[in-house]
This record gives structure tokens, C-alpha cells and sequence, in this order.
């Protein structure tokens, strides 16, 4: 597929109120495009990928901002960074921008144990703040599960970093 092509495939309309539709465009895969989409359980977020294999794991989660609330969402991923700083078992976790209005998340784990630890700590709980994110996000968050084939760990921005215990 030629980048052209893929940027097209993943161009959503998505209604951003009664009266207007907004269009966001995506690099990612399946943006949800409307909040009924969403469980009871969890209103703000729809999980893909499977959560029952051995080793280590990770969640990228994709975020999209509406029109006029991009800082808002860059000021809800250092909430969620402040929560994380406060998880044993989370790390790295890396909170990033794409673009004007796509940010994204990814954190690791060392086994399927700490990422669902995560997603009941500090950090994972702030996707509980309901009204907040549907003000702020297009549509709600995509959350992969990964596993974690290969990495490198000793370096950390051009630094060597200890040993992880």
C-alpha cells in the first residue's frame, strides 16, 4: 500500500457535536468514531488484542483530541505520567504527540500481572475520568494489548541506564 493510499484508509468523520462533523485523520488502525461504541465497564476506552500469554508486556493506546482541546489532552497524559511514577510494576511509559491533535501512549510491564495492575493504579484510573475525556477526546482511546518481542534496555535517550532489578 502507498503512504497516500493509507492515509486515506484511515481518514475519519466523526460527529464532534449535534450540528457539525469534524474530520480527524489517523495513522492508526480503527479509530472508534462513536462513544456508543464503548461498554458500561469501561466508557472511555475500547481494549483490542489478547491479555492471556506468558512474558512481557506493554499497551500503546491511541488518543485523538477535539478540535481546541489538544492542551487538554497533553495536560490529562502528564496526570496519567504523575500516576505511573507512583507503579513499580509500569515502565518504561513514554507519553507522545503525533500531531496537532494525536498523542499517544506507550508503557511496558514486565508480565501481564503489572499491566493489569496498571490499569487499577494511579495511573490507569484516570481513564475513569468520564466526562473529562469525553470533552476532550474525539473518540474514545484504542488501547493494545501488546507483548513485548525484543527490546533494548540499557539505554534510555543516548544514556546508559542501571540495571532494572
Amino acid at each position: 500500500m502507498h503512504s497516500s493510499e493509507g492515509a486515506a484508509e484511515n481518514t475519519r468523520t466523526t460527529s464532534a457535536s449535534a450540528s457539525s462533523t469534524a474530520t480527524y485523520d489517523s495513522p492508526f488502525p480503527n479509530p472508534k468514531t462513536s462513544w456508543s461504541d464503548t461498554s458500561d465497564s469501561n466508557p472511555t476506552f475500547v481494549f483490542t488484542g489478547v491479555d492471556n500469554t506468558p512474558g512481557r508486556k506493554a499497551f500503546f493506546i491511541h488518543l485523538e483530541a477535539k478540535p481546541g482541546n489538544e492542551e487538554q489532552l497533553a495536560s490529562f497524559l502528564r496526570d496519567i505520567n504523575d500516576g505511573v511514577n507512583k507503579e513499580p510494576g509500569t515502565g518504561p511509559w513514554f507519553g507522545t504527540r503525533f500531531s496537532k491533535s494525536t498523542f499517544c501512549i506507550f508503557e511496558a510491564f514486565p508480565d501481564v500481572e503489572a499491566r493489569n495492575a496498571h490499569v487499577h493504579g494511579p495511573g490507569g484510573q484516570n481513564f475513569g475520568r468520564l466526562e473529562y475525556l469525553k470533552d476532550t477526546l474525539a473518540y474514545p482511546a484504542r488501547i493494545h494489548r501488546l507483548d513485548v518481542l525484543h527490546g533494548k534496555f540499557g539505554t534510555m535517550f543516548g544514556e546508559k541506564i542501571g540495571p532494572v532489578a
